[in-house]
């Protein structure tokens, strides 16, 4: 997780062009699509992911020690692993993928959407090579690049397959006097986009992997060391490393995919005749926008792992828990009006982005807008612990607390006939345990102690008092003004009027204030008024 931060954002681009997709196909559109979306997901993460990490790991090692000839070796290893891989996937999708999400999911006609992830799984394992390999021999830029350009056009095809698709349903739609078909083929034509998508970033990517090996094959022939190591000699911590990062990965995704399951089988145990619609809502809206907010509630996460790293290689471990702390304290000082403003402007930001199904949604976002901060500290404190070599730990420890909420999940569905609200709870008490143990972990080794008066305390007062303020004004200027011009008359000054109370108050220094989003703005007003 700790290399792998940009793997969200990639994912944080499919969220942001999924606003528009739901506007397009509608609630049950992203019924369709939620199931499909997640899998491919979960799965590249799980076949992909750990390939990225592994790689870049492992080249950069050889590579800072002048062994290009070695790194060049995990390369070929994770080219023959790329294709083993890619065709395992393929069938896999074809022989077992397909008939299962057929019958969880949904049934009929609708079989088709799930054909696209295994092309989808496909190429996407030959774009993590490339991009571990561009990462692996420290072409950063070209690795950054890489990246924006996989996460825009793969939601741009999703968005313009969307499109496309939809409008070639309405045809079938309007034969067949079923408004429903032409949100599935809308759900099918985003998957078909998000291939496309894929072809061209694959063959991007690929030109600038074959552009940096000319410089690299020179390196070689430059190469001073002959210590050449055997391919026998690095499949262990090669394989190895794939299967921890890639589980990883995947149990930390995998509450939204099992939410998702779990309320297809109980809608259809309790007889809803809108159970796909329900599920778009719940993946369109909330899933969405909770995730583009823990995303940037994470931001700063991996600029301090190397400070950690560096202190624990120093074993100092009294500067290691003050790096820890410094880093949770960057991540509530956005987290926690992030959970308050969204709370409080619940209503209006889902009747002013999105169409369809509001008023559960409306009520998710007031009861689980809480998973920001939860996932935000939960992903700090992984990050910290996997870099401390904490590895088999945090994969026993965040598997039993997906148990734990998946457990929690099935209770208030079924038992408790909780719907999308035991989903969310779930989801919630998964991340909040796997934080609680880590935090303990941390407090046993490093002897943490957090100055939860600065980082929790003053912020949450802070937020909670102009999230008051926001709630109270937001109803009649939503009625006057419209939805855009609430949003942006709320959120602004209250977001400048949060960091300023924040500076009086000591809660951020002036030095992490710099770091953040017009950081130097704020502390230039800091100065000005004498609190800098």
């Amino acid at each position: 997780m700790f290399n792998r931060d940009r793997l969200l954002y990639v994912w944080t681009a499919l969220m942001i062009f999924m606003i528009p997709t739901s506007r397009v196909i509608g609630d049950n559109g992203c019924g369709y699509l939620s199931g499909t979306l997640e899998i491919f997901w979960c799965l590249s993460l799980l076949a992909g992911a750990g390939l990225t990490v592994t790689m870049r790991g492992l080249m950069r090692d050889r590579i800072r020690r002048n062994q290009y000839t070695n790194a060049s070796q995990v390369f070929t290893l994770g080219k023959r692993y790329a294709f083993i891989a890619a065709f395992v996937l393929l069938l896999l999708n074809t022989c077992v993928i397909v008939p299962m999400c057929g019958r969880i999911f949904s049934g009929g006609g609708t079989s088709l959407i799930y054909v696209f992830i295994g092309p989808a799984l496909f190429l996407s394992v030959f774009i993590n090579l490339n991009i571990g390999y561009l990462s692996g021999t420290d072409n950063n830029r070209a690795t950054v690049i890489g990246e924006i350009i996989y996460g825009v056009t793969s939601g741009l095809g999703m968005l313009a397959g969307s499109i496309l698709g939809h409008r070639y349903g309405l045809n079938i739609a309007a034969l067949l006097r079923n408004e429903d078909v032409s949100a599935m083929y809308g759900a099918i034509g985003a998957m078909m986009g998000i291939c496309i998508a894929e072809v061209i970033t694959l063959i991007l990517l690929s030109a600038m992997t074959i552009i940096y090996q000319r410089t690299f094959r020179h390196l070689m022939r430059t190469e001073e060391s002959r210590r050449h190591e055997h391919l026998s000699d690095v499949m262990g911590r090669f394989f190895g490393g794939i299967f921890a990062n890639g589980v990883q990965e995947f149990i930390i995704h995998a509450p939204i995919l099992l939410a998702l399951i779990l309320f297809r089988k109980y809608g259809v145990s309790a007889g809803m005749s809108d159970v796909g619609e329900a599920v778009g809502a719940f993946y369109s809206k909330y899933v969405s926008i909770i995730s583009i907010l823990s995303v940037l509630s994470i931001i700063s996460v991996q600029g301090s792992m190397n400070g950690i790293v560096a202190a624990a290689s120093e074993s100092d471990n009294q500067l290691v828990a003050d790096r820890i702390t410094r880093m949770f304290a960057r991540v509530t000082y956005f987290a926690i009006p992030a959970v308050i403003f969204v709370t409080m402007l619940a209503t209006v930001i889902v009747s002013t982005i999105f169409t369809g199904r509001q008023t559960t949604v409306i009520q998710l976002f007031t009861i689980g807008s809480a998973v920001i901060i939860l996932y935000g500290v939960m992903h700090a404190f992984v990050s910290a612990l996997i870099r401390l070599g904490y590895n088999k730990e945090m994969l026993v420890i965040s598997f039993l607390a997906l148990i734990v909420g998946a457990s929690v999940t099935f209770v208030l569905m079924f038992k408790r006939d909780g719907g999308l609200t035991g989903a969310v709870m779930g989801i919630m008490i998964d991340y909040a345990l796997c934080a609680l143990v880590c935090f303990i972990i941390l407090y046993r080794n490093y002897r943490i102690r957090f100055r939860v008066v600065w980082t929790v305390l003053l912020p949450l007062v802070v937020a909670g008092l102009l999230g008051l303020a926001i709630r109270m004004i937001s109803t009649p200027l939503f009625s006057a003004l419209g939805g855009v011009l609430t949003l942006i008359i709320c959120v602004i000054p209250a977001w400048f009027a949060y960091n300023v109370a924040c500076m009086f108050l000591r809660v951020v220094s002036a030095s992490a204030m710099s770091k953040k989003l017009f950081g130097q703005m704020f502390v230039k007003i800091g100065q000005e008024i004498g609190v800098y």
